[in-house]
């Protein structure tokens, strides 16, 4: 009986330290926005940090999404600041700075912690003590979010991340040195999504690109015909976009053939779409966020906000969807109804997808300011 307890507390206690983390900024390397915690309400703000002042003739103070592990949050901002802070208070640990904007989300390798600049260099540095481990320079600016694929064979770690140059690099984490670039025909704004063996990625060329995730070599392109300007998910051998074209589309990873492709107002999508069993969610420029059925691509419900949605949304436990508007709210929706549930009002521009680490839910502003929100009990 005593080592049926002893497992079960150690079970639970492996849950809640993989639930504390959020070591990707979709929640998975096939970046499809998930997380296993459960929002209970009211959320409570808990701390806020400002992390960059307003620059001379700039409206917004872009922040970068965060990341968190062991305990500490990850981050960067416009004015070329990476700032590693306590989860529980909120207070500096370290801060690293650079000669450009960090807007793409950070990932974990081992030790390290990575991030693109705009300045066009990829920086790693010591997740603890904030040293630079090592840097590589692309040929243009950097906004993609990182992502992180481990070898199943070697172990080893690599950092996939794009570049402004037309290309997506994979570095070796430990060195930074390049292992495969792939070009494409132009900009790369969002993150690469990793899963079945492929890494996936679209940008203003119009084209979702299919790579193997070992070698680099090109698979398949699939033309979308507009911009993307964030990072895909991959679930299920399903390619899910959303794009400037006004539409969110499925694509079979296998072929390249469209499943379905959803879309009734003439307003582009920016926000990255999330994937929770038979649906797909995604907020868009029309001021609405969407539910649409995975197999038919038929809309389930919509929510209507007060401005556009370029926030990219967490599903948490399957029930909630949470996620920051132009309006300056975060909103959490229930995932059945599309009833809101909860929402709170930061004053500036929500941009950023939300981390949700154990019982912390962190947001970044347009304010220049990180919030994070404590679980209601």
């Amino acid at each position: 009986m005593r080592s049926k307890i002893f497992l079960c507390l150690l079970l639970s206690s492996t849950v809640q330290a993989q639930t504390a983390d959020w070591p990707d900024s979709r929640g998975n390397a096939a970046m499809t926005g998930t997380s296993p915690v459960e929002l209970k309400f009211p959320l409570e703000l808990a701390w806020q940090f400002k992390l960059m002042d307003k620059p001379k003739g700039q409206s917004e103070m872009l922040v970068a999404s965060a990341v968190v592990r062991s305990g500490k949050v990850y981050t960067g901002c416009k004015d070329g600041k990476f700032f590693c802070l306590d989860l529980a208070t909120g207070k500096e640990l370290w801060k690293a700075e650079a000669k450009g904007a960090f807007d793409g989300a950070a990932a974990f390798a081992g030790d390290l912690v990575v991030a693109g600049c705009q300045d066009g260099f990829v920086y790693a540095w010591n997740a603890d003590t904030g040293k630079e481990a090592w840097k590589f320079e692309t040929q243009a600016e950097i906004h993609a979010a990182a992502n992180v694929w481990t070898d199943p064979e070697t172990k080893a770690q690599k950092i996939i991340i794009g570049s402004y140059d037309y290309n997506v690099y994979s570095l070796d984490a430990k060195t930074g040195k390049k292992d495969w670039s792939a070009e494409t025909g132009y900009y790369i704004n969002g993150g690469a999504a990793v899963g079945d063996g492929k890494v996936v990625f679209g940008g203003c060329d119009s084209v979702l690109h299919v790579h193997d995730v070992k070698t680099g070599k090109e698979e398949k392109q699939i033309e979308v015909g507009a911009y993307i300007g964030n990072n895909v998910a991959i679930a299920d051998g399903v390619i899910y976009v959303s794009h400037y074209g006004n539409r969110v589309g499925a694509y079979s990873i296998s072929d390249g053939m469209q499943v379905w492709e959803y879309g009734e107002r003439e307003f582009e999508y920016y926000a990255a779409p999330a994937i929770w069993e038979k649906a797909v969610y995604v907020g868009g420029r029309d001021k609405r966020f969407h539910a649409i059925d995975r197999v038919t691509g038929k809309q389930l419900w919509e929510f209507r906000a007060r401005d556009r949605i370029d926030s990219s949304a967490v599903i948490c436990a399957g029930k909630t969807a949470i996620f920051g508007c132009d309006d300056g709210y975060v909103y959490a929706l229930d995932l059945a109804t599309g009833k809101e549930v909860w929402h709170n009002e930061l004053g500036a521009p929500v941009k950023t997808s939300p981390a949700i680490a154990g019982d912390y839910i962190i947001v970044g502003a347009d304010d220049g300011v990180l919030y994070a929100f404590k679980n209601g009990k």
